[in-house]
């Protein structure tokens, strides 16, 4: 005797899907703005400060293999440039922004933004 007779597996599944494809539609959207949001804030970046010898995104929003979530938020790296001065101008996006600077890092992981970043 089934437990539950009337209940159509099919349509349930269907239903998983479609709610689970348009999850994946909303992240993707999502990511999409975010690099945009990057670039953008890049420019101002460069604009406040002509210091500014290089940015780079990385992260889940820039490296494919990351996964990225709704709450996910924009890693950017500064070589050259004042941070400091220039948190400020992060302040103002619709995303959480990490900045880090890079000047003269050598190690594992200024070397893995240099080497697979998104340039800006």
């Amino acid at each position: 005797m089934e437990a539950f007779p009337n209940f159509d597996i099919e349509a349930a599944a269907q239903r998983i899907n479609n709610a689970n494809r348009k999850a994946d539609e909303m992240i993707a959207a999502r990511r999409a703005a975010a690099r945009e949001e990057a670039r953008k804030m890049a420019a101002e970046l460069r604009d406040r400060d002509p210091s500014i010898r290089a940015i780079w995104g990385f992260g889940s929003a820039f490296e494919a293999y990351r996964p990225f979530r709704i709450d996910s938020d924009i890693d950017l790296a500064l070589e050259g440039g004042d941070i400091v001065r220039l948190f400020s101008t992060t302040e103002g996006s619709a995303f959480k922004v990490d900045l880090v600077d890079i000047s003269g890092c050598e190690d594992e992981f200024a070397r893995g933004i240099r080497e697979r970043g998104t340039s800006l």
